[in-house]
């Protein structure tokens, strides 16, 4: 039998609380980390920040610190950016379905090479969204009117 002196004894208690915290804060990930948080996306990368916004029918570009669009809108495109920023959708699984899409936006962020391209597909009572890394995002029919102002759902 090992006999421990006083800074051993500390030394093994250290060491066992730190396993435990180690053992504690990987069960604590495992079990508050729900499916839930993996099927609620944002629509566009955080803290990304975008030059344009190419919708069917208009377009709206940052100047500066500011927005210009091609036509004249009756909308606050401050609010319109701030909208895509801040919204998420639910990931859907892909489906093969072959139903036109109502309307798109091709959408230029700083940084990337390629731009993002959502489609927007009618739902009842909601919309989805089809981009081009593959994801499927399905939007209240709320959501669905602030990004896209001048389409009917």
């Amino acid at each position: 039998m090992i006999r421990l002196g006083r800074t051993g004894w500390n030394n093994v208690i250290i060491f066992a609380m730190l396993i435990m915290i180690f053992l504690f804060n990987g069960l604590h990930h495992k079990i508050i980390s729900s499916s839930e948080d993996e099927t609620i996306q944002p629509l566009l990368p955080p803290n990304s920040a975008v030059l344009t916004y190419q919708y069917s029918d208009f377009k709206i570009e940052r100047i500066g610190t500011s927005w210009r669009a091609n036509t004249q809108l009756a909308l606050d495109l401050e609010l319109l950016d701030l909208n895509w920023r801040q919204a998420t959708g639910e990931l859907l699984p892909q489906i093969d379905e072959n139903t036109s899409a109502l309307t798109y936006v091709e959408i230029y962020i700083a940084g990337y090479e390629r731009s993002l391209v959502f489609n927007v597909f009618s739902m009842p009572n909601s919309c989805y969204l089809e981009d081009n890394q593959s994801r499927r995002l399905k939007l209240n029919k709320q959501t669905c009117s602030q990004l896209f102002p001048n389409t009917e759902f």
